[in-house]
This record gives structure tokens, sequence and C-alpha cells, in this order.
């Protein structure tokens, strides 16, 4: 895979650089390189982890979930992805703790090309959608057309591929990643046409690894660096859009993050509201056969919740039902 520029420079300057890190705790973060997480950005961009004795390592990933099977693996300390990954994980009994959600993304859109954009879901009846299968993204289009009462054929492909299906038309309609929207925009010109999905949103969440979530004194250090990163998103949004694009380097561009910025709430939480979008994800997932372990109960997702560091920083960040 080919990296950003910045993170490259950044990868090769701190492998290379061990003096200028004496005192420092090295920790690895596997990210995807998009404006989801602007706290990250800032905390980079502008040297926050140092004040928390940390060295932080920035490993980019393609996708949430390729960060979290490094994660899984031992690869990574922590990773940031939507929340699915992790609902997977959890029944599948894998070892590892949510301890934060960085963001929250409400804008997902299904999209299509024509004219002129479809009136709702109900005109996609019938025709094909493509998406990519057991993500967020198809619990997203399968909840919604559900909900609407509309009957559609689902069919999985590839993220790469689904731009390239709906311009030769072997598909009347994608449900990509949000990260594929510009692109999409850019290939279609005066065909791009899309259906918003108000009812759906993701979190972006910060993993632990089975060492870290050992370690909760550490995760609390990068916990209050993404803090002051917030504080700093919070204080200057225009100067924190343009820190983003800075560090994500060729992944996105300035405007691109500009258009993005009023889609996602950035504030650092652990609330219920995830806890309950995880539960309804997990059953979904065992109502269609893709995952058969485990019991999507609040209970078991419960358990994988690691709030203590996040509630000794600020308790009414922490809104988890007893």
């Amino acid at each position: 895979m080919k990296l950003p520029i910045r993170l490259l420079a950044t990868t090769l300057l701190l492998a290379a650089a061990p003096a200028f890190a004496q005192g420092l705790t090295t920790v690895t973060i596997g990210w995807g390189a998009y404006p989801d997480v602007p706290q990250l950005a800032q905390a980079s961009d502008k040297g926050l982890w140092a004040a928390e004795k940390i060295e932080a390592k920035i490993i980019p990933f393609a996708s949430g979930r390729q960060g979290f099977e490094a994660l899984i693996g031992g690869q990574l300390d922590y990773a940031i992805m939507a929340e699915f990954p992790a609902v997977t994980g959890v029944m599948r009994n894998q070892k590892f703790s949510v301890v934060a959600v960085l963001s929250q993304y409400k804008s997902f859109r299904l999209i299509t090309k024509g004219d002129k954009a479809p009136a709702g879901l109900a005109a996609l009846a019938g025709k094909k959608i493509a998406m990519p299968l057991g993500t967020n993204v198809h619990f997203a289009i399968a909840t919604a057309l559900e909900k609407a009462g509309v009957n559609a054929e689902l069919v999985n492909v590839p993220p790469p591929e689904m731009i390239p299906a709906l311009t030769r038309g072997d598909v009347d309609a994608i449900v990509p990643f949000p990260s594929a929207y510009q692109k999409a925009k850019s290939v279609l010109g005066a065909q791009y046409q899309e259906v918003r999905m108000p009812d759906y949103s993701s979190s972006f969440v910060l993993a632990a690894s089975e060492k870290a979530t050992a370690n909760p004194a550490m995760t609390q250090r990068v916990l209050a660096a993404l803090l002051k990163g917030e504080a700093l998103v919070k204080a200057n949004a225009t100067e924190s859009q343009e820190a983003t694009a800075r560090y994500v380097g060729g992944a996105t561009t300035l405007d691109a993050v500009r258009a993005a910025w009023p889609e996602y709430e950035y504030r650092i939480k652990l609330d219920q509201n995830m806890l309950d979008t995880m539960v309804k994800e997990g059953q979904w997932l065992r109502a269609k056969g893709l995952i058969k372990e485990g019991d999507p109960t609040p209970a078991l997702y419960r358990k994988w919740l690691a709030p203590e560091p996040l509630k000794a920083l600020d308790p009414s960040r922490v809104t988890l039902a007893p």
C-alpha cells in the first residue's frame, strides 16, 4: 500500500530517531488517514503526544477492518475504525476493548448515475444495489430498505470496484464508504446523484489491544492527548481542517475535508447510543447468518467496553447505563 507522504515521512523519522524518543513510551495506532478523527491529526500536527510522554507511531490502513485485524494480531496497540469490526470481534470473542468513541458520521448515502436523483429509496425497488457484504454500509442500506418496505437486489462488490461497476451500468446504485463520496462525484460529474440515509450514524471508535487494555494508565495518556486535540478542533474549525488535510497528505484534499466537516460530530465519549447500535448490528448479523458465534446481547457487548481511562479524565463523557 502506498503511504501518504507525510505519514511515510513521519514513520521513517520516528524509526530513525530513537535518541529523540528517550523518556517517551512508544505506542502504535492504526488509522485510515481520513478526516474522521481530526483530534488525532491535531495531536500529531501540534506535537501533543510528547506532553503525555508518548511517541505515537501512526500506521495507515486502507480500511478500519484491516487495522482491526492488525490490532487483534498484536501488531498495534490501538486502532481507529468504525464500530462494525468491533461488533463482529465481540461475537467472535476476540481479545480487545473499546475505550472511546472519537467521532460520529451522520450522512451516509446511496449513489446513483443519471440526470436526476431518485425520488427516495422507493425508486430503487427491484434494482441492483452494490455494497460490501458484512459491513456497516451493508447494515445501513439493508435496514433502510426494510424500514421503507422496498425490495431490491443487494450485490456484494469490493469497495475499489463499486464506482466502476456503477459507471459501466453493472449495478443501478452503490452504497460505498464515505471516503469514496468525493471520488464518485469526480468520476460521475453531472451524472452524480444521491439519496441520503439519515436514520443511520456510525461511530469511529478507539479500540485497544489485549496488552493495551491491561494498561489503563497508558490508554488514559493517549486519550488525554486526543482530548487536547479535540479542544483545538472546537476552538478553530478552519485551522483544524487545514491541519487535518496537512496530516493526511495525499489521502484527501482540503476541499474534501471542508465539505465533509459538518457531517461529523467530533466529541470523545463512550455512550449508551453506541452500545445500543453495536447490539442492533450484532443482532442483524446473527439474523442474516453472517456470524454464527456469540449471543449479541447488551450484557455481552458491555463486557468489551473499557470506560475507566476516559472516565478518569472526564466523567461527563461516559454515559453508559448501569
